[in-house]
C-alpha cells in the first residue's frame, strides 16, 4: 500500500472494505472535517463511517476499516482529519484492505515556507491549490515569504508596477487554511532583506550600505546591502508601520520577523561598533511590538547564532528557525546540536534546493532535509519548517518544489522514513500518479547540473553592461552533452501519460528551458551550435505557464533577459 507520511502502526485484518463508497452523517461534526469526507466519494449506499473525537487538542488518531464499517477515533478534530487523508489515500488502492491503523506526528509544527517575493507572485488559487497538496501529506502550517510585495503604503510604487498580494487575498487565504488546520503565519522582512524598500529615494537614506552597485544586476543586488540602518530612529517607525499593516490579515498566535542576513551592519564593526548589541537591541524593539499585538515571534537563528551572548535577552517564548541547506550531514548535525544548547526553541529549516534552478536540486535536498529533520528529532526541535526559495528570479515553477516538501511531510511526521523502493512508488503514486515520476524528477534535476542559472544570468548582465568581461561559459562539447540529454528526456516524457500530468509538462518545459539556457549561453559565448530547440517558443510557454498560476510580478525580467541573448 502506498501511504505517505509511513504510519506508525498497521495490523492488516482479513477482508477487504466491501465497496469504496463511504456514508459519513455530516450534520453534527466539525464543518472542517465535513468538507475533508466530501472530498471522498459519498453516497447513501456507503459503508457507515463513524468519528468519535474525544477532546480538543493532539493530533494522534486510530482508524480501523471493517468489511462494512469504517470507524476513525482521534483526540482531535485535527487527528481525525489527519484519518481522513489516511483514508484518501488507501482509496487509491484497488482494493481497501480491512486493517487497524494507529499513528500519530514525531513533529507537532510541520510547516512549508514559500517565497513569494523574489520574482514570481501565486495567485490565491494557486496557494489553496499548495495547501491542498500540504495538508494530503499532512502538514499543518504555511508561511509566505513577503519583503515587499504587499498593498504596504511604503512600497506603493514597487508593488502598482509588479504586482502584490492584498489584504483580502491574504485573509481569504487565511480562512482557507483555517478550514484545513494549518496555521497561516505571517512572515515578514524587519531587518535585512529590505532592499525594494530601500531602493526607493524617500528610504535610500536609511540602508546601512551607502555605497553604490557595481553592476546593474537586479537579482544580485537585492540578495546584497539590503539591511535597515538600527540607529536611525526612522528604520523603527517605518518597520513598524509594515507590521501594524500587515499582521491584521491573520489569525494565527505568531509572527515571523525574519532579521536573518543582516550582512551589513559590519559596515559599523569597522567603526567601532558591538555589532552583536546593534542587532540585539534593534530585534527586541521589533519583538515587543509584535508581542504588543499579541503574537508570539518566530525569526531566524543565524544572526544570533553568531552572537550567542544576546540569545539569553529575547523572549523565552520565541521560536527560533535554525536554517542549513547543505549537503553536508555533520555539519548540520552539528548545527542543530549547538543550537540546542541554548536552551531556547527551535524549528530546524532544510530546504527543497529549487532556487537558481528550473527544476529542485534532488541530491542536495534528499540529503539535507534527511538530515536536518533527523537531527532536529534528536536534539529536541519542536518542528520543521521546509523552505522554497526564489532567488535570482524563482524561474522553478511550484511543481517542481514539491517532491521536496512531500519528503519534509514523511520525514516530520515519521522520522524514520527511509528513502527506499517502497517510498519513491508511494511518491510515484501519490504526488505524480505516474510510474516512474522520480525518475523523470531525478533525470530533469541531473540536466540542471550541467550549467547554471545564476551563471548564465550573470553572463547577461556583464555582456550587457560590462562589455563582456569576466564571463564564464561551458564548453561547446557541455553545450553538446546537454542538448543530447535534453532529447533523450523529452523524447521519453513526451510519449508517457501521467495521471497528475501537470508534473510531467513542467518537466518537460523544464528540461527545455535548460536547453535554451545552454544555447543562449553558447550565442553569447560566439559557439556555432546547431540548435534544437528555438527561444521564442519556449518562452511563449514559459510564459503561458507562468500566467496559469502566477501572476504577471517580474516574468518580464527573465523574458528580457533570454530574448536580448537571444538578439545578439
Amino acid at each position: 500500500m502506498n501511504l505517505l507520511p509511513k504510519v506508525k502502526h498497521m495490523e492488516i485484518r482479513a477482508g477487504f472494505l466491501a465497496k469504496k463508497l463511504i456514508c459519513p452523517d455530516l450534520n453534527e461534526i466539525d464543518v472542517r472535517l465535513a468538507a475533508a469526507l466530501k472530498r471522498l466519494p459519498c453516497d447513501p449506499a456507503g459503508i457507515k463511517l463513524e468519528l468519535c473525537i474525544s477532546g480538543d487538542t493532539g493530533e494522534k488518531y486510530e482508524l480501523s476499516i471493517r468489511e462494512e464499517h469504517i470507524k476513525i477515533t482521534a483526540e482531535s478534530p485535527a487527528g481525525a482529519f489527519y484519518a481522513i487523508q489516511t483514508l484518501r489515500q488507501l482509496f487509491r488502492e484497488e482494493q481497501v484492505p480491512c486493517l487497524l491503523i494507529r499513528d500519530w506526528p514525531d513533529f507537532a509544527y510541520r510547516g512549508f515556507y514559500h517565497d513569494v517575493t523574489r520574482g514570481k507572485i501565486p495567485t490565491v488559487e494557486t496557494i489553496k491549490k499548495l495547501v491542498d497538496t500540504m495538508v494530503y501529506f499532512k502538514m499543518n502550517s504555511l508561511q509566505l515569504y513577503v519583503e515587499h510585495v504587499f498593498e504596504f503604503r511604503e512600497t506603493k510604487g514597487l508593488w502598482q508596477s509588479a504586482g502584490c498580494l492584498t489584504g483580502d487575498e491574504m485573509r481569504e487565504i487565511d480562512a482557507y487554511c483555517r478550514e484545513n488546520f494549518v496555521d497561516f503565519v505571517p512572515s515578514l522582512s524587519t531587518f535585512g532583506h529590505l532592499h525594494d524598500l530601500l531602493e526607493q529615494e524617500q528610504y535610500r537614506h536609511l540602508r546601512v550600505f551607502q555605497g553604490e552597485e557595481l553592476l546593474p544586476n537586479f537579482w544580485d543586488a537585492r540578495m546584497h546591502h539590503h539591511t535597515i540602518d538600527p540607529l536611525n530612529p526612522e528604520s523603527l517607525e517605518v518597520i513598524r508601520s509594515l507590521i501594524d499593516q500587515y499582521a491584521p490579515c491573520f489569525g494565527s498566535e505568531y509572527f515571523n520577523i525574519c532579521c536573518d542576513e543582516t550582512f551589513d551592519l559590519k559596515c559599523y564593526e569597522e567603526k567601532g561598533y558591538d555589532v552583536g548589541r546593534l542587532y540585539a537591541d534593534f530585534v527586541k524593539k521589533i519583538i515587543d511590538h509584535v508581542r504588543e499585538k499579541g503574537k508570539k515571534v518566530m525569526m531566524w537563528a543565524d544572526i544570533v547564532s553568531q552572537h550567542p551572548e544576546t540569545i539569553a535577552e529575547l523572549p523565552d517564548d520565541t521560536l527560533f528557525l535554525n536554517w542549513d541547506y547543505s549537503d553536508n550531514a555533520e555539519g548540520i548535525r552539528e548545527k542543530v546540536e549547538q543550537f540546542s544548547r541554548s536552551g531556547k526553541k527551535q524549528v530546524v529549516c532544510p530546504g527543497t534546493s529549487t532556487w537558481n534552478r528550473f527544476c529542485e536540486h534532488v541530491e542536495n535536498a534528499e540529503v539535507n532535509i534527511t538530515q536536518m529533520i533527523e537531527s532536529g528529532y534528536q536534539y529536541g526541535a519542536l518542528g520543521v519548517l521546509n523552505t522554497n526559495w526564489g532567488d535570482w528570479g524563482n524561474p522553478c515553477s511550484l511543481e517542481l518544489g514539491m517532491y521536496g516538501m512531500v519528503l519534509g511531510a514523511a520525514k516530520s511526521w515519521t522520522v524514520d522514513t527511509e528513502l527506499n523502493e517502497a517510498y519513491y512508488g508511494a511518491v510515484n503514486s501519490l504526488l505524480y500518479g505516474a510510474e516512474d515520476g522520480v525518475r523523470a524528477l531525478k533525470a530533469v534535476s541531473a540536466l540542471q547540473e550541467h550549467i547554471s542559472w545564476r551563471q548564465v544570468c550573470t553572463n547577461y548582465f556583464l555582456h550587457r553592461y560590462n562589455g563582456g568581461e569576466g564571463m564564464e561559459f561551458l564548453s561547446e562539447e557541455e553545450v553538446g552533452v546537454i542538448q543530447k540529454e535534453y532529447l533523450r528526456i523529452s523524447g521519453e516524457l513526451s510519449g508517457e501519460n501521467w495521471e497528475k500530468d501537470e508534473y510531467r509538462q513542467e518537466l518537460l518545459l523544464a528540461a527545455e528551458g535548460i536547453c535554451v539556457l545552454a544555447e543562449v549561453s553558447a550565442k553569447l559565448a560566439g559557439y556555432e551550435t546547431e540548435r534544437v530547440s528555438n527561444t521564442e517558443e519556449w518562452l511563449g510557454k514559459y510564459r503561458q505557464k507562468w500566467l496559469e498560476k502566477n501572476k504577471p510580478s517580474e516574468l518580464y525580467r527573465i523574458e528580457e533577459m533570454f530574448l536580448w541573448c537571444e538578439k545578439f
